[in-house]
């Protein structure tokens, strides 16, 4: 239901999107829902939320994940490969939001978490546009140096 609600978000589905989000958060609920070694996702309110603020950052409306950002907490994630992936969708809702601190401190968590994940194109770009971003946040240039975002 996740990845499902994923692929609807990317096809701009939002009614869709947000009824499995909602369909898979009502199955966590179920006392049966957590059967260990069967998933290869948590079936769990904070790996739903990861995914609502992915789906949230695809249809174009990364606000109305500020207030699921602020519930989770993404250090509880078991998975270091999902806890990086939630802190690059945390990123790019406050880069989407213009908040260049709180993404800077999202890019960094993805750092500790991954540190090859913070050189990928994508968030070399998401780097770079903080590096030239008219709002200064200390840091970034050495960030930007040692992610490969910028030339050495």
């Amino acid at each position: 239901m996740l990845t499902a609600a994923y692929s609807a978000a990317t096809a701009k589905d939002r009614s869709t999107a947000l009824e499995l989000l909602d369909a898979a958060q009502e199955e966590t609920a179920r006392p049966d829902a957590a059967v260990p070694g069967l998933f290869t996702v948590d079936a769990t309110r904070t790996q739903v939320d990861t995914y609502r603020i992915s789906v949230l950052n695809a249809l174009g409306t990364p606000d109305e994940g500020v207030s699921v950002a602020r519930r989770i907490d993404i250090d509880s994630i078991p998975s270091l490969e999902r806890r990086a992936r939630a802190w690059t969708d945390v990123a790019r809702m406050w880069h989407a939001l213009r908040d260049d601190r709180k993404t800077f401190d999202a890019l960094r968590r993805v750092e500790q978490e991954a540190p090859q994940e913070v050189r990928r194109p994508a968030l070399r770009a998401l780097t770079v546009d903080l590096l030239y971003s008219p709002v200064r946040v200390p840091g970034v240039r050495e960030f930007a140096a040692r992610t490969g975002a910028l030339p050495a």
